[in-house]
């Protein structure tokens, strides 16, 4: 029988079309591990984290391929911040692809969710007629109001509505179960699959270490509240981290609130621990980045939310949240591993 090692990390991605499953573990493995990439940001000394070397078993959930079939990204460099223009490119949210199935809400409700969730991305994207089209300006603070930010002014509409049809189509199908056809003909009702899926990875983690952290971003930090607060099944895990998490949005909210609750609260039953990591200048998150006003505490449990904006012009983008050093803390007291 094999030993159980301390600690194992579950990753979840977040949205749009992505590389295949090995190769994004891969990305992500080295946009913890790489020493400081913005001195100039996070203050040295940054160094990277290598759980590989660290024997932690690391665990992959991906779910693209529900929407995007196995047609994989394969440009790797935008990945790897190869290039000027590679933040949006990186997680292909510049364009809408061939075939996607856009939502067709049926009831009240559900056109009620896609219009409110629309309309929140909108207003965090700045979706204005005379915003520049200059894709080097940095995001910057609105003066209209003093209280909002102007996050994403700068990036051309066709880009803006392909972010927000995005955005709106995987929540829309995960939130309200719905059958999603894909181009190929294979067919899934995308929340029974994100959930089984998700859970099949806990399940392995948790027979592999004694102590699980999940590591969730964007999009996917819905599927792990999800299947942490109402899958009965759900293996026990240590902490969860949330970094770019629409979990926020009322209207989201409002789909995840258990049958036995009243509004969404700290999924107490499955876990001891709840990091939320935000940087206020994501687009993804900013419309309300902070959850522990959201999400009630339950037995003394309750969301950390931690400001760390991270840099460019595009906030959301999973190895610049990886590169933050108070997202580094948290990972290496979540794991108990040290940096090399």
């Amino acid at each position: 029988m094999a030993v159980k090692k301390p600690v194992a990390v579950v990753f979840v991605h977040g949205l749009a079309k992505k590389p295949p499953r090995d190769k994004l573990l891969e990305i992500w493995q080295w946009g913890l591990s790489r020493d400081n990439p913005m001195p100039s940001v996070f203050l040295p000394p940054n160094t990277g984290i290598d759980l590989s070397t660290r024997g932690v078993p690391q665990y992959f959930n991906y779910y693209a391929d529900v929407f995007y079939g196995e047609d994989f990204e394969t440009d790797f460099d935008s990945y790897y911040e190869s290039n000027t223009d590679g933040e949006l490119a990186s997680e292909n949210l510049n364009q809408i692809e061939e075939g996607l199935r856009l939502p067709r809400p049926v009831t009240p409700r559900e056109h009620e969710f896609l219009r409110a969730f629309e309309a929140k991305v909108t207003a965090q994207l700045a979706l204005l007629p005379s915003a520049p089209d200059d894709l080097t300006a940095e995001p910057r603070l609105t003066t209209a109001t003093g209280e909002k930010y102007e996050i994403a002014s700068w990036l051309p509409d066709g880009i803006k509505q392909a972010i927000i049809k995005k955005a709106a189509m995987e929540a829309y199908y995960f939130l309200f179960d719905k059958e999603y056809a894909r181009p190929d003909g294979q067919r899934f009702k995308v929340r029974q699959e994100l959930r089984s899926r998700l859970l099949r990875d806990l399940a392995e983690a948790s027979a592999a270490a004694d102590r699980v952290v999940i590591v969730s971003h964007s999009m996917g930090t819905m599927v792990a509240y999800d299947v942490l607060r109402n899958c009965p099944e759900c293996s026990q895990v240590d902490t969860l981290i949330t970094l770019g998490s629409p979990l926020g949005i009322r209207e989201v909210e409002d789909e995840l609130v258990a049958v036995d609750a009243k509004d969404v609260d700290f999924p107490a039953g499955k876990l001891k621990q709840w990091i939320n990591v935000y940087d206020p200048l994501d687009p993804v998150c900013g419309a309300d980045p902070i959850l522990g006003n959201d999400y009630a505490p339950v037995d003394g449990k309750q969301v950390i939310d931690i400001k760390e904006s991270n840099w460019g012009s595009w906030r959301h983008t999973i190895t610049h949240y990886f590169a933050g050093t108070e997202f580094r803390a948290q990972l290496v007291k979540a794991t108990g591993t040290l940096v090399r």
